[in-house]
């Protein structure tokens, strides 16, 4: 139960990774983030042009890496998503 109430939202997510991470790409370039939510956990990674950035796990409230970035998306996410 503790995890369900501290799923991290994408508001903090932003936040953590210096809000807003977007405003440094070149306007008219795509730039959203894909969450993928377990109810427990989520999982969420920055999708620029495309191509999926670093993935971040956001369980009890906090944020911890599980990818190196481009072309590192993990493949369990894919299964799921």
């Amino acid at each position: 139960m503790v995890a369900v109430l501290t799923n991290p939202s994408e508001e903090e997510y932003l936040e953590m990774t210096g809000e807003p991470f977007y405003e440094k790409w070149p306007e008219g370039l795509e730039v959203e983030v894909e969450r993928v939510n377990f109810f427990l956990f989520s999982a969420y990674t920055p999708v620029v042009a495309g191509e999926h950035g670093i993935t971040h796990l956001g369980v009890y409230g906090g944020f911890f890496q599980i990818s190196n970035g481009q072309f590192d998306y993990p493949s369990w996410l894919e299964i799921l998503n």
